[in-house]
């Protein structure tokens, strides 16, 4: 793959209530045992690039007359080597770290990685549920992350109410989430040059904000004893800076060799061109999920269908089916697979061509408009997805469980250039990507 900048008095307003309520239900301690999730994922990408890490634990307990309380902590690890956006070449490429002191190099031939790309994440989430009145829930929550170039916090609520003999459940949601993106280096003005020399380029001190608002409708259906389906409509917007600071694009000539940087000069730097990502300031997105879950005799199934569009031009289309087989000694195996397709953002290009017309006026020969936004991360680009994965559980007994899942992920995109570009001849532009994905949990009550 993932918060608001709540004020103070939201913050202490929230602890304590949480304290209050802990207080106040210590005899129920006794009585009522705290039910833990932990886990432990390693995730990692073919060809030596990125590597993650992560355990989390979750903690839930009833504080009597069904509330609920929930705590999360997850750490987050991850090290490698990310593609920086530039496009694989005829010949080496070299670029200078985000921090301005080191430098890598992409051997002809091979995507560009950058080697320096790490990330530590800390987040701390909570929770609380209760009855209101005789056929409402409601929860309010939040969570604050921490990484080393970015900060995130977020608030959110949720009432559900029960129809029809509890066979049918409406539910509302909100969640508001502010992020603060401190990149290493500075921000970089958006479709500026990148020099690839010693000194980095066109980095502006200071930070930038983002502001993610979502609003989601559900409702919930009993269709009989076996049947359980769900149908939610999310909408959601979000403001502010969205961009990449660490991604850049290549800047092609006629024939897809690294076109010359007109803005540089002298024998230090490397002359070649790539500019800076360029994203909207505003993204307004619409997804609708069906659920559902069918109890056989013994066995379970789990299938879901979404579908996600955005004002960037990206639509999605995302099947996951699961199936949870029982079998003797308290013990299930679970497949699954998961199949992705999306279409590329508007503003998605794999490089740019010399000439094309910048906003910024960087080069406005031979075009007769001007380009506001590119970026070539592959994440915006159209790909399709593929997961396959096997779960294996066994209960230990009473609310205890131990589980182990593997994942294999597939992702492939056929992005290329025109056979006009003879110096891309024989390159793989757009490499597909393998992940595996490993998941001990272990679940429990004290």
């Amino acid at each position: 793959m993932q918060l608001i900048n709540k004020p103070n008095s939201v913050r202490l307003a929230l602890a304590a209530a949480s304290s209050s309520l802990l207080a106040g239900a210590a005899h129920a301690e006794e009585k009522t045992p705290w039910l833990v999730d932990s886990a432990l994922a390693v995730y990692s990408e073919s060809d030596s690039r990125v590597t993650a890490v992560e355990p989390i634990v979750a903690l839930r307990k009833d504080m009597g007359g069904d509330r609920m309380l929930g705590l999360k902590l997850t750490l987050d690890s991850l090290t490698g080597a990310s593609p920086n956006g530039a496009i694989a070449a005829n010949e080496a490429q070299t670029f200078t770290g985000p921090s301005g002191n080191g430098s890598y190099t992409a051997p002809k031939g091979e995507t560009p990685l950058d080697t320096e790309f790490k990330d530590t994440r800390a987040a701390v989430a909570i929770s609380w549920e209760q009855p209101w009145g005789e056929r409402n829930r409601v929860s309010v929550g939040g969570n604050i992350s921490r990484e080393y170039d970015f900060t995130s916090a977020a608030l959110s609520a949720a009432i559900a109410r029960d129809f029809n003999n509890k066979n049918t459940t409406l539910s509302f949601g909100v969640n508001v989430e502010t992020d603060i993106i401190d990149a290493v280096g500075g921000i970089p003005d958006p479709l500026t040059s990148l020099k690839v020399g010693p000194n980095p380029d066109h980095k502006d001190g200071g930070s930038e904000n983002k502001t993610v608002s979502d609003l989601l409708l559900g409702v919930t259906q009993v269709m009989n004893r076996h049947w359980l389906t769900q149908l939610n409509l999310s909408v959601g917007t979000s403001s502010g800076y969205h961009s990449d600071p660490y991604k850049v694009l290549s800047v092609l000539n006629t024939d897809g060799s690294l076109s010359t940087n007109p803005a540089t000069s002298g024998p230090d730097l490397n002359s070649k061109w790539y500019l800076y990502d360029s994203r909207p300031d505003s993204r307004s997105r619409q997804s609708l999920y069906w659920g559902n879950k069918i109890h056989l005799t013994e066995d379970v199934i789990d299938v879901s269908y979404r579908y996600y569009t955005d004002d960037w031009g990206i639509d999605s289309h995302t099947l996951d089916f699961r199936y949870r087989y029982e079998f003797g000694g308290n013990m299930y195996l679970e497949p699954h697979v998961r199949w992705y397709s999306q279409t590329a953002a508007d503003f998605y290009h794999l490089y740019l061509n010399k000439g094309v017309a910048l906003d910024n006026g960087v080069n406005s020969s031979g075009a007769a408009s001007a380009l506001d936004y590119a970026s070539a991360d592959s994440r915006l680009g159209e790909f399709t997805g593929t997961t396959f994965g096997l779960k294996y559980g066994i209960e230990l007994g009473r609310n205890t469980e131990f589980n182990i899942r593997v994942e294999q992920y597939q992702q492939t995109s056929n992005a290329g250039a025109p056979a006009s570009m003879t110096a891309l001849k024989g390159l793989d532009l757009s490499p597909d990507l393998t992940a595996m994905t490993v998941l001990v949990g272990y679940s429990f009550e004290f």
